[in-house]
């Protein structure tokens, strides 16, 4: 089995956001998957990211990630950085902390933490 990458985990959320596909995203996160928002204290299941996803553009026009970096990849944990463009805001990145299941399969936890640029 190939192991989960960063590059694996994000390209499924941006494919859920940019072509409203959720299969990828819906097979990666596991049942018990809880999504966090480290700044906002907010949490979500897996139902409910997959919903956020594929309705984020309809709520936030031009919504758009890209610029993936990985920054470190184990066994039971992903750690990696995107950008995220919208209309009527300036660029921003993203750090997400993804926690994989003990089988390798699937994300059980995604964590992040948006934040500016600096000028």
């Amino acid at each position: 089995m190939k192991k989960l990458s960063f590059i694996d985990a994000i390209s499924a959320w941006e494919n859920a956001i940019k072509n409203k596909d959720k299969s990828k995203l819906d097979k990666l996160l596991s049942d018990e998957f809880v999504w966090k928002n480290i700044a906002m204290e907010g949490e979500g299941s897996k139902v409910e990211t997959i919903e956020w996803a594929i309705n984020v553009s309809k709520e936030v026009p031009g919504f758009e990630i890209g610029d993936y970096k990985t920054i470190y990849e184990g066994e039971d944990i992903l750690v990696g950085t995107h950008s995220v463009n919208q209309d009527d805001r300036d660029e921003t990145i993203v750090l997400c902390i993804a926690n994989i299941s003990k089988d390798g399969r699937h994300i059980t936890r995604w964590r992040h933490l948006r934040a500016e640029y600096p000028e």
